[in-house]
């Protein structure tokens, strides 16, 4: 089978080489962004032809397919593999066009158009935060506003009064602006794989925190729910339903859910995607649950088939903790590093006396750490330690300090 792989430089890097050599076996064609000379030497034995575009994410399928017929490859291409959310689109229009088997535009962008998706959501009795009319005078304040396509919680905002927004502003082109009531409650995200139109691996997991804030300054956890938590069913049970009732999900297919949990317990939705989420999501999986979710996705594509046929329990919990850069040059104490028995992976961009400057999308961090743990409770307290733990060590100001490197092991 020859598959066309569209994918950020970044995604198709971070699939370990094993799994790369296992399911691209060389007549794979990839379309990916502009790579160094190491990365073209690492990906070039699993794929026969690499097409990289600068500006990646702006051409449209029409354009993709124009290259892929200048290198001599069209004919061959049997399926069309997305790994990223602004590939979605793209990859259902190539299939379009083609008449390759494969979800069509008019299902991708239920999961891309936030206002499309949380329509059809709501047709099938599903609680949502329904997008609200702009008049400004009048909205339920608090509203949170965001590009109804976007990605990475990039310009997303809460805006908390009529005044609010007129001192704020913001450069989300009106015509493409989502407004939705901001919903009280604890934010979690649901993920995993679809393998023949059936639920094959769910993880339900909690955030510490949440995007929006994340982008705006502030440190993000996330865990994965233990088999005990009272939300875990629930959660399992409510993107069941979603995936294999409400939306019409690829028959194979990973996938990201983001919803509120009230005080009351009603889980509401906040918006479904048919891919995994980004930052390291499929270790946070791996550590609980034991299986490689993007393995198991490509290998139910070429073979159509679980690799996994087993449900899967948490046998510990998967965590991510990221602290956010700030606007400033930083200086690092350099007293010592941070380092915790349950610290899997540990990576910095810290360097002392660089100017950094705030985050606009959520996959921007200054710290990203990869934890696991036997227990919510130990898992949050990892994730405060590395909190005090960055307090200490950083000092954000408009001084210019000798640069050295705040690395840590």
């Amino acid at each position: 089978m020859s598959a066309l792989i569209l994918s950020s430089k970044k995604f198709i890097l971070s699939i370990q080489r094993r799994i790369r050599e296992t399911y691209f076996q060389g007549d794979s064609i990839l379309i990916t962004e502009p790579l160094s000379d190491e990365n073209r030497s690492e990906l070039t034995p699993q794929f026969g032809v690499i097409i990289e575009l600068d500006h990646y994410f702006s051409h449209p399928a029409t354009e993709l397919l124009q290259r892929l017929t200048d290198n001599g490859v069209l004919p061959a291409i049997e399926t069309v593999i997305a790994f990223s959310e602004g590939d979605i689109l793209r990859a259902a229009h190539i299939r379009e066009i083609l008449d390759i088997p494969g979800q069509r535009f008019d299902q991708a962008i239920l999961f891309r158009d936030k206002i499309l998706m949380k329509q059809h959501a709501a047709r099938y009795g599903v609680v949502t935060a329904m997008p609200q009319v702009a008049n400004w005078q009048s909205l339920p304040y608090p509203v949170v506003i965001k590009p109804k396509s976007g990605r990475g919680s990039q310009k997303t905002l809460k805006v908390t009064s009529c005044e609010h927004w007129a001192e704020i502003g913001t450069d989300i082109d009106p015509t493409d602006m989502i407004i939705e009531p901001f919903i009280e409650g604890e934010v979690f995200h649901v993920d995993g794989l679809v393998v023949n139109g059936k639920m094959s691996v769910c993880s339900p997991a909690k955030y510490v925190g949440n995007c929006m804030d994340f982008v705006g300054g502030q440190s993000l956890g996330s865990y994965t729910l233990s088999e005990s938590n009272p939300l875990y069913r629930p959660l399992t049970e409510f993107s069941r339903y979603l995936l294999e009732h409400v939306f019409p999900t690829p028959e194979h297919s990973l996938f990201h859910i983001e919803c509120f949990v009230g005080n009351d317990q009603h889980i509401t939705l906040c918006e479904i995607a048919c891919r995994l989420g980004g930052n390291d999501l499929v270790t946070e999986v791996e550590l609980a649950y034991g299986v490689n979710v993007v393995e198991a996705y490509l290998h139910a594509e070429f073979n159509a088939e679980a690799l996994c046929p087993q449900t899967r329990t948490p046998g510990q919990l998967g965590g991510r903790f990221q602290l956010p850069p700030q606007t400033g040059r930083l200086s690092c104490s350099g007293h010592s590093p941070f380092r915790h028995e349950g610290i899997v992976r540990f990576q910095s961009r810290a360097v002392s006396g660089q100017r950094y400057n705030a985050m606009t999308m959520s996959n921007d961090a200054l710290i990203h750490v990869i934890v696991k743990a036997d227990s919510e409770a130990r898992m949050e307290q990892i994730f405060r330690d590395i909190a005090q733990w960055a307090a200490s060590e950083f000092t954000w100001s408009a001084e210019t300090e000798e640069v050295t490197s705040c690395m840590q092991s």
